[in-house]
């Protein structure tokens, strides 16, 4: 063995690189080589190492990895099933030593040939740079409309729910690259496939870039994209965002409007009650629909006391919107002729932001320790 070759495997083995690529894989034998070979063509002359985290494939990438390993900076994680391509990031990671991280795709849509761009704009002094489809000179390739679309609809609830998103073009990227202080000591527990989301909302950064790439066309494999990965998405977004006790109430209120004018309708055109009787039962009806959900699923981290207690004083603090709601329907159908079940909807709308307000800080108000 000779000194050189053993100054290398010391520098391989102990030094902390420049640049960590983390490519999780699964199942992408196919592409692995050429994805390693243009890594290594686009950062000659910079120190580098790609850390493959693989969930057990058995199309063996692993092993062929290993086996690149023999010519390039390359280190494989073995993990022992599925585990999921964002707890693969982490692990990649935590497993990586470089002063700069890059997070990317195997699929070789994510062009390795961006990778030095974004090293420069970490130079000048960024902390999170971006590989985005979506600002002036991004694209995307091969697409159906039907893709587009989720991805749109994807990066706009992002928006909408997540303040930290808003700013950026392309929150949902799978290829960025930060500094190694980003995430250091903060604690990270993605769910699905977006983890960009997370290192936006719990790094530590000040300055973000989003540089244009082309998402290119998958030659070879398949797509990861599922429903399941979808449900994951939108679990994920809902456990990040600063609104989530809003979006629950929201929902639960939006079912609770179903009961309410659900019931009202049976009452007064199948039944035949009267309006004045009808939509007092309905309303009585979705309160303790409401309650029951805000219980099991809205403030279930916040039931101090007994339920029977809570019970009484939802009670109470919707009596100001239930009036409210009550006299609006009543005006609008005996008064302004309105019919029935506009009146009571317009009436919920308006007891909503009442009732939100008072079950947050009376009925479920958060524990002071």
């Amino acid at each position: 063995m000779t000194q050189a070759y053993k100054l290398f495997m010391l520098r391989f083995f102990w030094s902390i690189f420049l640049i960590s690529v983390v490519v999780p894989t699964y199942n992408e034998r196919d592409n692995i080589v050429e994805l390693i070979r243009r890594i290594d063509n686009a950062l000659v002359g910079i120190d580098y190492e790609v850390v493959v985290v693989d969930d057990n494939s058995p199309d063996g990438t692993a092993d062929i990895a290993e086996e690149l390993s023999r010519y390039y900076p390359v280190r494989v994680i073995r993990r022992p099933s599925k585990l999921g391509l964002a707890t693969a990031v982490l692990d990649g990671v935590r497993s990586s030593r470089g002063e700069y991280v890059v997070v990317m795709d195997a699929d070789l849509q994510h062009p390795p040939e961006v990778i030095p761009k974004m090293y420069e704009e970490l130079i000048k002094g960024y902390d999170i740079v971006i590989a985005s489809r979506y600002v002036v000179g991004g694209s995307i390739s091969g697409w159906s409309f039907t893709r587009r679309l989720i991805s749109k609809a994807a990066i706009l609830i992002a928006k909408l729910l997540i303040p930290k998103a808003r700013s950026i073009e392309d929150p949902t990227s799978g290829f960025f690259m930060f500094r190694r202080e980003v995430l250091e000591g903060i604690n990270l527990s993605p769910k699905g496939f977006k983890i960009l989301l997370e290192v936006l909302v719990k790094g530590r950064y000040s300055r973000v870039s989003e540089i244009p790439y082309t998402f290119g066309v998958r030659v070879r494999g398949t797509s990861k994209l599922s429903s399941k990965e979808l449900i994951n998405y939108i679990k994920h977004i809902l456990i990040l965002t600063p609104y989530k006790t809003l979006f629950k109430f929201l929902v639960v209120g939006s079912l609770g409007t179903l009961v309410n004018l659900g019931i009202l309708y049976m009452l007064r055109y199948f039944l035949g009650i009267e309006h004045l009787i009808a939509s007092a039962l309905s309303i009585e009806s979705s309160i303790i629909n409401n309650y029951v959900f805000h219980e099991l699923w809205t403030f279930k981290d916040r039931r101090l006391g007994s339920w029977l207690v809570r019970l009484i004083k939802f009670h109470g603090s919707t009596a100001l919107a239930v009036t409210t709601q009550y006299i609006t329907s009543q005006i609008l159908h005996y008064i302004l002729g309105v019919e029935s079940i506009t009146s009571q909807f317009v009436g919920i709308l308006l007891g909503f932001i009442v009732n939100y307000i008072l079950s947050t800080r009376f009925v479920w108000r958060k524990s002071k320790s």
